[in-house]
C-alpha cells in the first residue's frame, strides 16, 4: 500500500465514529441524550481529522448537528472527503484565526467588548456593546480594522454583565449563584463554581451544603471558583439525573444544555470559542460564547452536552450567555470530576 494510501485509510478509521453521527432522517427524531452522543463521536472523528491536517487546517465546527472540517488547499479537501466527512474550503488557517485573537488580546482596558474564533464563518468575531465609551468602542474597531476580512465587527445593544445575584444553589450574606459541578481533590469533596462569585468570600451554603468555606478563586483572568463540601461527595450529574462523566472543549455549533438556579434548564449552541471577554470587573479569558438563555443567580451553573462537562457560567448578555471551560478549571486545580 502506498503512503497516501495508507494515509487515507488512516483518515477513514479516525473518521469512522464521526460517520454514524451525521445527520439523518432519524436524528431529527432523536432522543436529546442520543443526539447528544451522536454530536459527541461527530466532533471526536472531525477533530481527529482536522488535527492530521496540520497547518492546512481551518478548524472544525458542527452545521445541523454534522460535522465540518475548514481546509485551506485542495490537498486537505481531498483527505478530509476521502474519510467520508464534509470538507469546507476557507481563507484562513485556524492558526492564523488564534494569532489574529491574540493579537487583539494586547489592547486593554476596553470593557463592554469581547472577541473570539467562529470556526463557521472562519473569522474572529469582535463585540462592541453600546455600553462602552466612544473611546472603547474606536480604539477596538481600529485594532480590528487592521486584520481585513479574517476579522468581523459586530456592534450590540445592552450590557454585559456578570450573572451574580438571586439564585437558589449556593449563597451567602452578599450574593447568590449556581454550583457548576461537584468535584474532588485528592479524594476530597469540593463545589466548583464561578470565580467571580467566591471573590465575595464568606460561608457559602444551599441544598445539602452548609457551611462551605473558599478554596480557590481565581478572577478576573480566568472565572474559576472552589469551595469546600463539608457535608460529603455530591453526586456526579445534573440535578435533572443527567450524569456527568468527563470533560469536554466546545465546538462552534455544538448543541448544549445548561442549568442555572435562577432561569433552569435551557439549550443553546456554541457560537466561539476562545473568546476575550471585557467585563467591566477586567477581561476572562478563553470563555466560549453560546447562544443559550441565562440571567442573574445562574453564575456558576454548567453546561454540559449529554455526559460531558464543558463549562461554568460568567454572564453575558440578553442574546450571549458565556462559560468558562471546565477542561480549564480541572487542569488549573488538579480536580475530577465526582
Amino acid at each position: 500500500m502506498t503512503p497516501r494510501k495508507t494515509a487515507l485509510r488512516t483518515l477513514a478509521v479516525l473518521s469512522a465514529a464521526a460517520l454514524t453521527a451525521g445527520v439523518c432522517s432519524s436524528a431529527a427524531t432523536a432522543s436529546p441524550l442520543a443526539f447528544a452522543e451522536m454530536q459527541a463521536r461527530a466532533i471526536a472523528g472531525a477533530t481527529q481529522v482536522a488535527q492530521s491536517l496540520g497547518a492546512a487546517s481551518g478548524g472544525v465546527h458542527l452545521e445541523n448537528g454534522k460535522a465540518v472540517v475548514n481546509v485551506v488547499d485542495d490537498a486537505a479537501l481531498q483527505k478530509v472527503r476521502a474519510a467520508g466527512l464534509t470538507a469546507k474550503k476557507v481563507k484562513h488557517t485556524f492558526a492564523a484565526l488564534t494569532g489574529v485573537k491574540n493579537q487583539l488580546d494586547a489592547v486593554k482596558n476596553v470593557p463592554q467588548t469581547a472577541w473570539g474564533i467562529d470556526t463557521k464563518t472562519n473569522q474572529v468575531v469582535v463585540k462592541i456593546y453600546d455600553a462602552a465609551s466612544k473611546e472603547t468602542a474606536d480604539k477596538v474597531a481600529a485594532a480590528a480594522a487592521k486584520y481585513g476580512d479574517s476579522v468581523r465587527v459586530e456592534h450590540r445593544t445592552g450590557k454585559l454583565e456578570l450573572h451574580i445575584a438571586d439564585g437558589d444553589a449556593i449563597q451567602n450574606n452578599q450574593g447568590r449563584c449556581s454550583l457548576g459541578f461537584n468535584v474532588t481533590r485528592g479524594g476530597e469533596p469540593f463545589l466548583l463554581t464561578a470565580g467571580h462569585c467566591t471573590n465575595l468570600g464568606g460561608t457559602w451554603s444551599g441544598g445539602d451544603v452548609s457551611g462551605a468555606q473558599v478554596v480557590e478563586s481565581d478572577c478576573p483572568g480566568a472565572d474559576s471558583g472552589l469551595l469546600t463540601r463539608p457535608n460529603g461527595t455530591g453526586p456526579g450529574e445534573i440535578n435533572t439525573g443527567q450524569p456527568i462523566t468527563g470533560a469536554a472543549e466546545p465546538t462552534v455549533g455544538e448543541q448544549i444544555q445548561k442549568q442555572g438556579s435562577t432561569t433552569g434548564g435551557g439549550s443553546g449552541e456554541v457560537t466561539s470559542v476562545d473568546e476575550s471577554v471585557n467585563f467591566d470587573v477586567g477581561v476572562l479569558n478563553h470563555e466560549f460564547g453560546t447562544t443559550a438563555h441565562t440571567d442573574h443567580g445562574d453564575s456558576g451553573g454548567p453546561a454540559y452536552d449529554g455526559e460531558k462537562g464543558l463549562g461554568t457560567l460568567s454572564g453575558g448578555d440578553t442574546v450571549t450567555s458565556y462559560f468558562y471551560p471546565l477542561t480549564l478549571e480541572l487542569q488549573a486545580y488538579g480536580l475530577q470530576l465526582a
